[in-house]
């Protein structure tokens, strides 16, 4: 089959190499690269760095008519949508031979929307798995092609690690579904969204830490917004990041209460404490937390709780 690819993120990259094994890859279509600052350096993404010289590389802005006129010009067979970031029209999809599918990182319709994997680590399931959908106007709603086994968790997964198993699971499967739809061989199955549920989408201030709540979801908030945003809390006003953080079993008393522990740094919970090993304050180098909170009186000391 001709391939327009649309796929943004580095986990993409497996399918990618494996559609272009049997097939011809017309395009690869990716949001625009953030661009580097003084105080920022990007790195490449990895779809970028696989992508470039290999096949022509598109990062619109928009998604305009004119652009849509540069895809039907290709005449594709089927467009790939792996985790590209934006919404496609109905006119888009449409333009292919046999349409647009996407591989959606959940068992559709649960978590239908714009943050699949990190609701699944939010919500500390144990198990996950990605659909292949023939892809509609909606979010997340056309017919579900492809369903995939579910795949246990063990509670201690990063939001990319569960997204490089899932489209890594998806890229050994792919090419047989094109083949099958070639064939004719699937028959789309709708999808039953009353009993689905809708992801929100994410932004900065939700990786915002109430210490009110348990370790364990902490530690969810901190698995999932490892990539991004990225937990964080205040101490006398200033806003730090957690980088790096884990359960422990000891006893907590007073949610946000700071305690050195044998030269590590623990915050209460309403649970058990966590665990402190990595912080950085705004502007500044990551640091162990001891080095900073050691220089405080902390028995009086409690972080914001809301």
């Amino acid at each position: 089959m001709k391939i327009i690819f649309f796929g943004t993120t580095d986990e993409s990259t497996d399918v990618l190499f494996e559609l272009s094994k049997k097939h011809e890859i017309l395009a690869v279509v990716s949001k625009k690269s953030p661009e580097n600052t003084k105080r920022r350096k990007f790195k490449t993404p990895k779809l970028i760095e696989y992508a470039s010289g290999k096949y022509p590389l598109y990062q619109p802005e928009v998604l305009n008519v004119d652009f849509e006129k540069q895809i039907k010009d290709m005449n594709p067979d089927i467009s790939v949508v792996v985790a590209y970031g934006k919404i496609l029209k109905k006119s888009l999809i449409e333009i292919p031979k046999y349409g647009t599918i996407n591989i959606h990182p959940s068992i559709l319709p649960k978590y239908r929307g714009p943050s699949p994997v990190q609701s699944t680590i939010l919500n500390e399931d144990i198990q996950t798995g990605f659909t292949i959908i023939q892809m509609d106007e909606g979010i997340d709603s056309g017919d579900i092609l492809f369903q995939s086994k579910n795949f246990s968790l063990s509670g201690n997964e990063k939001y990319t690690e569960i997204l490089e198993l899932l489209f890594s699971q998806s890229s050994k499967i792919i090419n047989d579904v094109l083949l099958d739809i070639a064939n004719k061989n699937i028959k789309p199955e709708p999808q039953n969204l009353d009993t689905g549920s809708y992801t929100k989408l994410i932004n900065k201030e939700s990786g915002k830490i109430n210490w009110n709540d348990s370790s364990s979801k902490i530690y969810a908030k901190f698995r999932a917004f490892y990539d991004w945003p990225k937990i964080y809390s205040f101490h006398k006003g200033k806003r730090f990041i957690l980088h790096d953080i884990e359960l422990s079993n000891l006893n907590s008393y007073i949610p946000g209460k700071i305690e050195k522990l044998d030269g590590n740094i623990f915050i209460h919970t309403s649970s058990n404490m966590l665990q402190l090993n990595k912080i950085q304050f705004e502007g500044k180098q990551i640091i162990e937390p001891y080095s900073y909170f050691n220089n405080f009186d902390l028995s009086k000391t409690i972080l914001e709780t809301k």
